[in-house]
């Protein structure tokens, strides 16, 4: 399991990264607001708003809820440093699809689409109407219940649903756009793949 030091390292890698960018392409390269002075830029994190100042780097939410967790600033920088323009292709593809993700396919399996089928698949009436208070944005294109959730301004992920019946156990699995890659590493996409899901999980519970 990783630890603080982790997180923070992470963190830390990715803000200088980040802070060799001209923020000035950032619009066009992560989908973000840019301030008129360039002193912070502004998107949209699983449906909440984010705020990273230009260095020294920090990562703030912008409403009224809790702090995000060092883990998940870390990721916002992640995508930041490594978005790149590509234009999303309307192509779904699945884990496995993307760079080494059969490499990583145990890890994603526990991490998302475990959680996903564990808690949902016998109510997934519950993922869509939880889905819009974590960046959903409407229904997906297959299972028998999916939705698409917007981690990032160009990184929607698919969380679909299959309702089991008397032979077979509810099933599930959780898609992304081909251009994926171009905005997170393989382990990043599993990790942000999980993060919906654990967030709907705690808001059900409340």
């Amino acid at each position: 399991m990783a630890r603080v030091d982790d997180y923070q390292k992470s963190y830390d890698l990715a803000a200088e990264e980040l802070g060799a960018r001209d923020y000035k392409t950032m619009p066009q390269m992560a989908g973000v607001t840019l301030a008129d002075d360039a002193s912070y830029m502004e998107l949209n994190y699983l449906g909440r708003p984010v705020r990273v100042s230009a260095p020294p780097i920090t990562v703030q939410a912008t409403d009224d809820g809790p702090e995000i967790p060092l883990a998940e600033q870390a990721l916002v920088l992640h995508y930041l440093a490594k978005a790149d323009g590509t234009p999303m292709s309307g192509k779904w593809i699945t884990y496995r699809e993307v760079e080494a993700g059969e490499f990583y396919w145990s890890a994603f399996v526990k991490r998302a689409k475990d959680p996903l089928v564990g808690f949902f698949g016998h109510q997934p009436q519950r993922l869509a109407e939880l889905a819009p208070l974590v960046g959903g944005e409407g229904e997906g294109e297959t299972g028998d219940v999916s939705v698409i959730v917007r981690a990032f301004p160009f990184v929607p992920v698919m969380l679909v649903l299959w309702e089991g019946d008397d032979e077979f156990p509810p099933d599930g699995n959780l898609l992304f756009d081909e251009s994926i890659g171009h905005y997170l590493s393989t382990e990043d996409i599993a990790l942000t793949a999980g993060m919906p899901i654990y967030k709907m999980m705690a808001l059900s519970r409340k």
